[in-house]
């Protein structure tokens, strides 16, 4: 559940590879919600081919820049508390 952005990203590539281009997109689309940027282009490029969903994509942007979103807080934060506690 809480895996690696990068494995779950080669886990689609393996599944392209392999031809399971619906297992792909779905390793992707958890990969891009995880903050994972070529997984993104990745499903772009997929919708575009007509392997992927619309939704999919929609999918992938909203989750990629909810987790972006979401990393940047917690640098911020992190970097308030440390400055915060190097200040004392």
């Amino acid at each position: 559940m809480q895996g690696s952005a990068d494995a779950r990203h080669n886990l689609g590539c393996s599944e392209v590879r392999m031809g399971n281009s619906n297992r792909a997109v779905r390793h992707f689309l958890i990969s891009a919600k995880m903050g994972h940027k070529d997984s993104v282009e990745t499903i772009k490029i997929a919708f575009m081919a007509g392997l992927a969903t619309k939704e999919q994509y929609a999918q992938a942007l909203k989750g990629y820049q909810d987790a972006v979103e979401e990393m940047k807080s917690h640098d911020r934060d992190e970097a308030k508390r440390l400055r915060d506690g190097l200040g004392k």
